[in-house]
C-alpha cells in the first residue's frame, strides 16, 4: 500500500515508521525544515509514559535518542488547592520508572534516523500545492505528484488534510497560557514529576536531569501576556513560585503558548484519509497526555491496517480512538475545573478522592498503571 504522511512530526514520524515496518511504502511530506538535537534542553519537552518507551524501543528508536536529552521518572505527585497531596511510585507497580521526560527534537531525530533506515522517503520543507481526493493524489511544492492509497493527517491542530476532507472540528479556548521555562537548579533534584494546583492554574515541575529542570506555570492569558513583556518580572513569578520547592535556581530561557481544547468531528475520510494525533485531537496539556495519546492512534492504525481492509480499518480505528481519546479530554476537563473550583462542594469531593485513592491499594496501583498506559 503507498501510505503518504502529511506532517514528519513526533507522531507523523512514528506513523511512517511503524506502517514502513509493515512492508507499506511510505513518504513524508514535512514543511519545517529537519530538526537536529544539538547543544542544551529546547523547550519543547514531552513526558513518555512507560507503555509508549517500550513501544518506541520496539520500534527501534528509543536507543538512538541522545542520552543527554532523556530523564527517567519514577514517582509522580499531585497536590490540591487545599494541600491534599497524593504521590505515585514506579516501586508500587513494580517496574523501574514510570515513563520518561524526553526532548521532541531528540525524539523526532531518532525516529527520521529509523525513517531513512527503513527506506522512507522523507521531503523536507516540502508543502502539499494541491490535493486530489477523488484520484488519491497529492501535487507538491516541488512539482511532483503522488499518488496514495492512504493519506494521514498529522499536520497538527489546524490540519490542511482536515480542511481539505471535509473534516470539521469543536474545540474552545480555555483563556489560559502555558509557560515553559528550562531552569538549573543549585540543589540536587530526585527523579520526580509532580504538579501543585492553586486558583490562578496549576504550576508543575519535570525533571530533566539531577540539577536542571522545566518548569511549568498555567495562568490567565491577560496575565501571562502581560508578564511576558517583561522578562525580569517572569524570572521573580518563577523564582517565587518554585523556590520554596527546589530551591535556588537559575531560569535559562522561557516561552508560553495558548491553551485549547479541540477534536475532529470524524477521524477518518473518503475511504482513503485518515488523522492522527493533534489533527484529531488537542487536549489540555495537564497530564502531559498530547504526545501520549498520538502515539496510541498510531498504534491503534497499524492494528486496524494489519488485520482488515483499508475500508473497514479506517472506521474501527475511529471506534476505538474516538472513545479513548474523549475519556481523556473529559478527565482533563474535569481536573482542570475540580481542581481549581473556589466552590466547597468540588473542593470536598477532591480532597475525598484523594483520600481514598491513597489508602486503596487496589484502586491507586490501577491509577499508576492507567498513568503508564497500561
Amino acid at each position: 500500500m503507498n501510505v503518504v504522511v502529511i506532517g514528519g512530526g513526533m507522531v507523523g514520524a512514528a506513523a511512517a515508521l511503524a506502517l514502513a515496518k509493515h512492508k507499506h511504502r511510505v513518504t513524508v511530506i514535512e514543511a519545517a525544515p529537519e530538526v537536529t538535537s544539538e547543544g542544551d534542553w529546547d523547550l519543547r519537552i514531552s513526558s513518555v509514559h512507560l507503555r509508549n518507551v517500550q513501544w518506541l524501543k520496539q520500534l527501534g528508536v528509543w536507543q538512538h535518542i541522545r542520552n543527554e536529552r532523556l530523564f527517567d521518572y519514577t514517582d509522580l505527585a499531585v497536590q490540591s488547592r487545599d494541600g491534599q497531596r497524593l504521590h505515585f511510585s514506579a516501586a508500587e507497580i513494580n517496574e523501574q520508572s514510570l515513563g520518561a521526560m524526553v526532548e521532541n527534537n531528540a525524539l523526532q531525530q531518532a525516529l527520521w534516523q529509523q525513517l531513512r533506515a527503513h527506506k522512507v522517503t522523507i521531503l523536507c520543507e516540502t508543502k502539499v500545492e494541491q490535493f486530489n481526493l477523488p484520484a488519491q493524489t497529492v501535487t507538491l511544492s516541488n512539482g511532483e505528484s503522488l499518488a496514495y492509497d492512504l493519506l494521514i493527517g498529522a499536520d497538527g491542530a489546524h490540519s490542511q488534510v482536515a480542511k481539505v476532507a471535509g473534516i470539521g472540528s469543536r474545540g474552545w479556548d480555555y483563556d489560559m497560557r502555558c509557560l515553559l521555562a528550562i531552569a538549573e537548579v543549585e540543589n540536587e533534584l530526585p527523579s520526580a514529576t509532580w504538579e501543585v494546583f492553586r486558583d490562578k492554574g496549576p504550576y508543575a515541575l519535570l525533571p530533566l536531569s539531577r540539577h536542571e529542570a522545566c518548569l511549568i506555570d498555567y495562568r490567565s492569558e491577560q496575565e501571562w501576556q502581560q508578564l511576558c513583556a517583561q522578562p525580569e518580572q517572569v524570572h521573580h513569578e518563577l523564582t517565587a513560585t518554585f523556590t520554596p520547592h527546589i530551591g535556588p535556581h537559575n531560569v535559562l530561557r522561557f516561552a508560553s503558548f495558548p491553551l485549547r481544547r479541540q477534536r475532529a468531528l470524524s477521524y477518518h475520510a473518503h475511504h482513503s484519509v485518515v488523522l492522527i494525533g493533534d489533527a484529531a485531537h488537542s487536549i489540555h496539556p495537564l497530564a502531559g497526555q498530547g504526545v501520549n495519546l498520538g502515539f496510541a492512534d498510531v498504534q491503534e492504525l497499524a492494528l486496524q491496517l494489519s488485520e482488515q481492509p483499508l475500508t473497514s480499518a479506517l472506521p474501527a480505528y475511529e471506534k476505538a480512538r474516538v472513545r479513548e481519546n474523549q475519556q481523556m479530554m473529559r478527565a482533563m476537563d474535569a481536573i482542570h475545573v475540580g481542581f481549581r473550583s473556589q466552590h466547597l462542594l468540588p473542593r470536598g469531593i477532591v480532597a475525598a478522592g484523594l483520600a481514598v485513592v491513597d489508602k486503596f491499594t487496589p484502586l491507586k496501583s490501577a491509577l499508576i498503571r492507567k498513568a503508564t498506559g497500561f
